[in-house]
């Protein structure tokens, strides 16, 4: 009887491995937001040598930070305003901003979006500028936000958005780009 049970018990279990052979396994899903490095990609340190400006105007020594979703620059009496433009109304801002040079600008930009920004202190809205971003010879057209980083040593941060563009960090090197 005890040999029968054991028996049974063994079809059983034989049954059931067979049946993952016959039946399609389930396949899961696997979500990939960013393209794995190729051969083409660039090599950066963890700083970096930037220009911002359409002319170069600002020059900064940025961080990079993998784990911010955008690039930010250092920007103090953020106000804005409206303006009339071609009949509709566009939302601009101005600020003042520094640069690794101690040179001080204000600028005026509009503003491309208004977003919720997660950091280490919290959340907080924050606007959203178009600027044209220089690392070494490559220059990005790209969407950065107005963060005041007075209190940081480093007054402009490159997010993912730029270094999705093909950039892997070397994190024990300083300025591999920009030397």
């Amino acid at each position: 009887m005890a040999s029968r049970r054991v028996h049974l018990t063994y079809l059983s279990l034989l049954g059931i491995s067979l049946l993952g052979y016959i039946l399609p396994a389930r396949q899961s899903q696997v979500v990939s937001y960013r393209s794995p490095a190729s051969l083409q990609s660039r090599m950066i340190g963890n700083l970096e040598k930037v220009h911002v400006g359409e002319n170069k105007d600002l020059q900064y020594f940025a961080k990079i930070d993998s784990g911010a979703e955008s690039s930010s620059i250092h920007a103090e009496n953020i106000t804005t305003f409206q303006k009339l433009e071609n009949g509709s109304s566009v939302l601009y801002v101005k600020f003042e901003t520094e640069d690794e040079n101690s040179i001080q600008r204000t600028l005026v930009r509009p503003i491309v979006k208004v977003d919720e920004v997660r950091s280490a202190l919290g959340a907080k809205l924050r606007y959203f500028i178009r600027e044209k971003v220089w690392i070494g010879d490559s220059v990005y057209s790209v969407n950065v936000n107005l963060a005041d980083r007075s209190r940081l040593k480093r007054k402009f941060l490159i997010g993912k958005n730029i270094l999705d563009e093909n950039y892997i960090i070397n994190t024990s090197k300083i300025s591999l780009i920009s030397e």
